[in-house]
Parts: structure tokens; C-alpha cells; sequence
């Protein structure tokens, strides 16, 4: 079998990279574009990895976009589902006042929709599987030579989910999901393809309130008050508004971010924040306030098919409804349990693949040395690069 060449660099040509990516098909989300690093860089003072896979001739075949991060960026978002009882003392420490301790010594890595293997590949009778492993293989490499605490919140393409593999390498997992609508089909069909009674609710809704698309920074205050209500209706913890402010500056003037806001009698009464990329729009946040909840306002079925119709007017493929915790489901979990049928309502398809973590056992994964023949297209001119 054909051996591959695995890059690593820690900048890229993001026109190069991005359109490689392009040859992902659904696969190559915005998740592992430069525009995603870039915003973990600048926000987050997270540390991209971009790991390539080429073949002899110099095609490149596999891409996979890591996120080098520390535990004292995301200290509140279930950091303790997958590692039980030692997340939840780590997470207890860290609350006490040890931030810069676990910032220096809990670093970790993580990706979303990763690796991608290109569609082109498939067709030049390149195994997926092998160019998968070897990204795989490349970043558990370095993992181990880092010292990085985990890896963490690392999740696959949705259609290219390698459990087997992932296993076998020591990679714990837990079952997640998302459901795709089919925003390319006509109107009528997706309207067609929604739940009789939500369609009920839409019609009845969209008589008494208007949709507004945010132009203006300004303008996501009213988002996220309508999102605060949501999080204490929830019992959930809200992430600050510098979250959204620091999205929508760096996505906006992409043209990457879209959000919409339902108003009722100049009331805000639902919101939605999407990021999109190529031809997949992805849910971010969702909200309705207490006023449509009490009111009985079908606000967020309403601003979900607006935005429904105006992905499809505007030539996606996808939207991806985003996060369903299937293990929480199957646990019977009652929010997990309530916002997968809300979300399936929708008619969409479908879709299962793992969440998967590994604490780094640095004395059972020994780096494969791979002798460099070729330069890695993505390298900016100048750029040294090392290959294994």
C-alpha cells in the first residue's frame, strides 16, 4: 500500500488549505478551516496544529485541523463527563483558585470533524482507512512528545466515524449525534418533511411576530437577553457576552456568522446564532424567552424555519441542527431527552458518531520515523517542516 507523508505545521496558506478543504465535500467543515484556528489563536490564545497527509506524488489526501488548548480556557463546560471522578475533583481544584497551575500543567488537544479525508483521494485508489490512521497515529505522536494532559472533545466527520480504529489506539468514547436538514430540497418538500403539529405551531406563530437578521453588534444585546433567560429558565451556566461579541467580531466581516432574532410587539421573544461554511450552516445558540414560553408562542419553531427558508434561498446544503447528547438520551436524561424530539422534528437526517477522549499514556505510542521526500504544499515559503 502506498505509503503517505504526514506534515506538520503550526501556520498554513488559508487559501490553499481552505480549498483542499473544499475537496472534503460535507466533510470539510468550517471547524477544520484556518478561520476556526485563527479564532482559537486570537480569542482563546489556543495553538493550532494543521497535520496533512500527501502521497508520493505530493496529492494531498488527509487533513486534520488540532486545537493545542489548557484546561483554564473551557473550566466550566462538562470537563467532567468523560473522565468521571478525577474531572470532577480537577474541575473543584480548579474552581478554588489554582487557574495558572492547571493552565501550565493541564494542557490538552482537541478537534470537531476531524480527520477529513479528501474526496479525490477516494477515487485515486487511496485507502481512507490508512490515511485516517496515519493522522490519527501523527497527532497521538505528538500528543506524547508534548506532554499534553488529553485528548479531549475530539470528534469525527459525521459521515467518516472510525470507532474500530479509534479504540484501538485507547480512545474512551461516549455517543453523540446531530440531525442534517435538507435545506437544497425545495420548500415544499422540507415543509412537507416537518412534524404535522409543529407545522401547526409555525403557521400560528408567524401570524403575531416578525424575524430581523443582526447587521450590527449592537444589535446581538437583545439576543442575549433573550439567551440569559433561557440559561437561568434552563438552570444552565451562560457563557458572558464577550463570548458572542468576540464571535460575531471575528466571523462577521467573513460573512461566516449569521443571527436571527423573533419579535413580538418589538419584544425579543427567540433568537438563533449559526456559523457557516462552504455548504453546511451549524446551529451555535438557540433561546426563547420567558414571555413566548409563558405566552405559549411557537417562537423558536417559527425563527427556525425562517432560517430554514433563507439557507435554502441562499444555496446551502446543510443545516446541522448540532449537539444531540445521545448517551444522555439513552441515560434518560429528561433536557437531553426533550431537546433531541424537539430537534426531530424537523425531518432531517439522522446522524451518530462518538465523542472520544484519551488520557495520554506516553510510555505505549512510539512516533513511526517516515523519511521526508517531498514539500508539503500547504508550508508558507520559507517554512521548515518536519514529517514522520
Amino acid at each position: 500500500m502506498e505509503a503517505n507523508l504526514i506534515v506538520e505545521s503550526n501556520h498554513v496558506n488559508e487559501k490553499t488549505w481552505n480549498g483542499a478543504l473544499q475537496n472534503a465535500g460535507i466533510d470539510g467543515t468550517i471547524f477544520q478551516s484556518t478561520y476556526w484556528a485563527e479564532y482559537a489563536r486570537k480569542v482563546h490564545d489556543d495553538h493550532p496544529i494543521y497535520l496533512s497527509s500527501t502521497d508520493k506524488k505530493g496529492n494531498v489526501n488527509g487533513l486534520l485541523l488540532a486545537i493545542q488548548s489548557r484546561y483554564g480556557n473551557y473550566p466550566a463546560f462538562n470537563w467532567g463527563d468523560s473522565l468521571g471522578m478525577r474531572g470532577i475533583i480537577i474541575r473543584k481544584l480548579y474552581e478554588t483558585g489554582l487557574k495558572r497551575v492547571f493552565e501550565r500543567i493541564l494542557p490538552f488537544i482537541q478537534w470537531q470533524n476531524g480527520p477529513v479525508v479528501l474526496q479525490q483521494s477516494l477515487l485515486e485508489n487511496h485507502s481512507p482507512d490508512k490515511t485516517y490512521r496515519d493522522l490519527i497515529e501523527e497527532i497521538l505522536s505528538i500528543s506524547e512528545a508534548r506532554n499534553f494532559y488529553a485528548i479531549r472533545f475530539a470528534r469525527p466527520p459525521y459521515f467518516m466515524d472510525r470507532a474500530e480504529l479509534m479504540f484501538s489506539y485507547g480512545f474512551e468514547k461516549r455517543r453523540m449525534g446531530t440531525i442534517l436538514v435538507d435545506v437544497g430540497q425545495s420548500v415544499e418538500s422540507m415543509w412537507g418533511s416537518i412534524d404535522r403539529k409543529n407545522r401547526h405551531g409555525i403557521k400560528k406563530a408567524e401570524q403575531g411576530i416578525t424575524f430581523a437578521e443582526v447587521t450590527k453588534l449592537v444589535e446581538l444585546r437583545d439576543f442575549y437577553s433573550v439567551y440569559v433567560q433561557m440559561a437561568k429558565r434552563e438552570e444552565a451556566k451562560a457563557y458572558p457576552f464577550s463570548h458572542f461579541e468576540s464571535l460575531w467580531n471575528f466571523f462577521h466581516p467573513l460573512g461566516k456568522i449569521a443571527a436571527f432574532i423573533a419579535f413580538f410587539r418589538d419584544k425579543a421573544i427567540a433568537t438563533n446564532i449559526s456559523l457557516m461554511h462552504s455548504s453546511m450552516i451549524h446551529l451555535y445558540a438557540v433561546a426563547d424567552s420567558d414571555f413566548a414560553r409563558s405566552s405559549k408562542i411557537c417562537a423558536n419553531d417559527a425563527l427556525w424555519w425562517h432560517i430554514l427558508k433563507w439557507a435554502h434561498d441562499r444555496g446551502f446544503r446543510y443545516f446541522d441542527l448540532s449537539g444531540n447528547f445521545l448517551h444522555k438520551v439513552d441515560a434518560g436524561d429528561e433536557k437531553a431527552c426533550s431537546l433531541y424530539k424537539f430537534k426531530s422534528k424537523w425531518g432531517g437526517k439522522n446522524i451518530e458518531f462518538n465523542d472520544y477522549w484519551k488520557s495520554v499514556d506516553r510510555s505505549a505510542f512510539r512516533a513511526r520515523a517516515r523519511s521526508a521526500k517531498i514539500l508539503n504544499p500547504f508550508l508558507r515559503e520559507g517554512e521548515g517542516c518536519h514529517t514522520y
